[in-house]
């Protein structure tokens, strides 16, 4: 007597978690790397106080963030306190000093050997080199480094969701191959008993 081949095969179990295992390593990937991208748009990094020279290659809302933790060229800065700090943001070709503005959204990062949290913000309509001033009112204070940087917050909203979109995406297809495999392999399953009962 000839065995009955029950369709749709085991091997779609297997294919079911394979698409699991897959969205998981995607969804770390993409968290990851995301962090990375981010974290890397806060590229304009001034040790203060003192007047230093940025390049802002975009227009747009910009973030100012005091990275209490950092790493330049070797020397690590860890301040703790930038009470009474002041700034000014001046664009050299025109002349004309930024608004600095409180940040609408707080924001901090911690990544590696660079942690921040935001201070100021400002808009820029016109690309170019800008001086950026930073003293203490008391005329004294600790060594720090600000960094500037564009979206961090929106890029790392975007990239969590990506990340959690991409795993429920492979999550639901697996699920759907496993179900579906199950369910039509029971049927089978119980096609062949029918059949067999007949026979006898």
């Amino acid at each position: 007597m000839e065995t009955e081949v029950i369709k749709p095969s085991k091997i779609f179990y297997v294919v079911s978690g394979v698409i699991l295992v897959i969205g998981i390593i995607l969804f770390v990937i993409i968290l990851i790397s995301g962090i990375f991208s981010s974290v890397d748009k806060i590229n304009n990094r001034v040790i203060v106080p003192g007047t230093k020279m940025v390049e802002l290659k975009e227009t747009g809302k910009y973030i100012i963030y005091f990275e209490y933790r950092s790493v330049i060229d070797g020397k690590v800065f860890e301040t703790n306190n930038i009470s009474g700090l002041m700034c000014s943001l001046r664009n050299t070709e025109t002349g004309g000093f930024i608004k600095l503005d409180n940040p609408s959204l707080d924001s901090n990062y911690s990544f590696s050997a660079r942690e921040g949290k935001s201070i100021f913000e400002f808009a820029i309509n016109e690309t170019g080199k800008y001086e950026l001033k930073a003293w203490y009112k008391t005329g004294e204070g600790e060594e720090a480094v600000l960094a500037i940087g564009k979206g961090f917050g929106i890029e790392l909203a975007r990239t969590i969701i990506l990340s959690i979109g991409t795993l429920f995406v492979s999550f639901g297809i697996s699920i759907a191959i496993f179900i579906v495999t199950l369910v039509k392999r029971k049927k089978a399953k119980s096609g062949v008993l029918v059949q067999q009962k007949t026979l006898n």
